[in-house]
């Protein structure tokens, strides 16, 4: 990707950051495994704070009886 795309400053530090973590891998600093782990960790993360959220939004609309 080129980085005159990202015309935000948060796009060009995420931009920028990704090619941090390429440079990385491609030295051998970093295996693409851990990279992997760690992008399911958060995903997961991510699945289940959504699925917490949901259970709390329900119970909160639940009416008293």
């Amino acid at each position: 990707m080129n980085r005159f795309l990202s015309k935000s400053r948060p796009g060009q530090a995420v931009d920028a950051g990704l090619n941090l973590l390429d440079t990385a891998i491609g030295f051998g600093l970093v295996s693409v495994a851990a990279v992997a782990a760690v992008f399911g960790k958060f995903l997961l993360g991510g699945l289940l704070a959504a699925l917490a959220l949901g259970v709390f939004v329900r119970l909160k609309r639940r009416t008293k009886s």
